[in-house]
């Protein structure tokens, strides 16, 4: 049997070559946050060499050039799970396809061996080095990278000697990837970080970039600070206050932190969505307070970990397994958090669809699952993807079965949490309907626990005109009246 080291040797190349297996027609997977560089790169560049591919995306934070204008004749796109800030425009254009999977369906028709599976030809993702045993980690980030390089033709990755291990499944062996491409950026330097702010024309975009860039940790700076130099302003802001926890949050988060931190019981495990205002509420204090949560998450928000460290989140009471806190990922946290979880027994990393399975959130005593909403309407519809109609802005991610999973969870709840209005003030977020082409993330049969700065709706167990008057009542009051006579023209004679 051929030593794992000899085999690491042997398939050790430049990303050029890797890129070489990349055949005509074949379907091209990046996979989900980190993308490689290298290796995507050096596929691009082949573009006319290899005439046709199929490129599936997840949220990409950068393109190598597959969403350009015109690519799509030749390179057609399709994003899953989540759009990101970086394929909007090509979405919004229709020149990129999307596909609304979760994560326990992106892989059933492989399992189930469907006839009319689509094969996945080739696999890019980063990994650390191998240990002493052979096998790499994917760092912080799992998601669903194991399941995906097990069932592609080929599999591809760049090796960062920076990325960190942890306890679960969070691991890769070198047999099981056939080629590897050393890459370990050196971090960006302030005069780098300079020269990609002063190409920003923009000086509103160029001052909000070089106040975010400036604070974050260096370690993060070459991934995304020339994501962040292609974003709007409001976007980048979007993106701090997910990713850094760098915005502030204003009263009304606060206010919505604290009716959260009120339906929080001790001995609780909690879910905590992407996006804002719900990656905002540990940095807020709204578990401080509390003793021995357990954390069952699909990623972790900025100061997840911190609640760990500081013994508030110790597992004890979580029904599946006591005494362990299981993620998919740590995208979200900060490069200390990370630093912390590297070989930590307390924290395990699963694969997504193992941890945002609906049976085994259900199977938690006393799940909390909180997730973030665009619009809600008067019937107990959650939208979490679309605005004016039918615009696609977020995607599924795993917030559909995680919510399901807490509301058929024993003494479980799934909190929504969403700001009353959008657009300065301008517009309810509550609705007496959703509008058309909206999509419907939770449908109402789900609908559970509403939170806005106004209050806590409950429309689990209510009928249309109870769950009508819990939503009215913490809407932003310039709306209410107008909520009030809608309610009355669809529910009453």
């Amino acid at each position: 049997m051929l030593d794992w080291r000899e085999d690491y040797k042997r398939k050790l190349t430049s990303a050029e070559e890797a890129a070489k297996l990349v055949r005509p027609g074949d379907r091209v997977h990046t996979g989900i946050l980190p993308m490689t560089k290298l290796i995507a790169h050096a596929i691009a560049a082949r573009r006319e060499e290899l005439g046709s591919l199929q490129i599936v995306m997840v949220e990409p934070e950068y393109d190598p050039g597959f969403l350009l204008p015109g690519w799509e004749e030749n390179f057609p796109v399709t994003v899953e799970i989540h759009i990101g800030s970086v394929a909007i425009d090509a979405l919004d254009e229709r020149r990129i396809d999307y596909s609304p999977v979760l994560f326990n369906t992106w892989f059933k028709p492989y399992l189930d061996t469907r006839p009319e599976v689509k094969p996945i030809d080739v696999f890019m993702c980063v990994v650390s080095p191998p240990d002493k045993n052979g096998f790499c980690s994917f760092g912080a980030d799992l998601w669903n990278k194991k399941t995906f390089a097990s069932l592609s033709r080929t599999v591809l990755v760049e090796v960062n000697d920076t990325y960190i291990r942890t306890y679960g499944e969070n691991y890769i062996h070198v047999s099981e990837i056939d080629r590897f491409v050393e890459n370990t950026p050196a971090p960006m330097s302030d005069q780098e970080m300079e020269r990609v702010i002063n190409e920003v024309e923009d000086p509103d975009r160029r001052k909000e970039l070089r106040k975010i860039a400036f604070s974050l940790e260096v370690e993060r700076r070459r991934d995304f600070v020339p994501q962040l130099a292609t974003l709007e302003v409001s976007q980048m802001r979007q993106w701090a206050a997910f990713y850094a926890g760098l915005s502030d949050p204003g009263p009304d988060v606060k206010r919505m932190a604290e009716y959260v931190s009120e339906l929080v019981p001790d001995g609780a495990t909690i879910q905590i969505g992407a996006g804002t205002p719900s990656t905002l509420l540990p940095t807020l204090g709204t578990f401080d307070e509390k003793h021995d949560l357990g954390i069952h998450s699909e990623m972790a928000a900025p100061g997840l970990i911190d609640l760990i460290e500081k013994g508030i989140a110790t597992g004890k009471h979580t029904t599946t397994h006591p005494g362990r806190i299981r993620l998919s990922a740590l995208t979200a946290s900060s490069i200390r958090e990370q630093k912390w979880a590297h070989n930590n027994p307390l924290l395990e990393l699963y694969e997504s669809q193992e941890v945002v399975s609906i049976q085994n959130v259900a199977a938690i005593d006393g799940m909390v699952s909180i997730n973030n909403a665009l619009s809600i309407d008067l019937s107990g519809q959650i939208n979490s993807e679309t605005v004016f109609g039918g615009r696609l802005v977020a995607g599924t991610g795993g917030q559909t079965e995680l919510h399901m999973g807490a509301v058929l969870s024993r003494g479980g709840r799934a909190i929504t949490l969403l700001r009353s209005t959008a657009l300065s003030g301008s517009v309810s977020r509550i609705v007496a309907q959703q509008e058309e082409g909206a999509v419907i993330t939770i449908p109402r049969t789900f609908a559970d626990t509403v939170v806005t700065e106004y209050g806590v709706a409950q429309l689990l167990g209510k009928s249309l005109r109870e769950r009508a008057d819990e939503l009215i009542n913490v809407t932003h009051p310039d709306f209410r009246s107008e909520l009030r006579r809608e309610a009355q023209k669809l529910l009453y004679p």
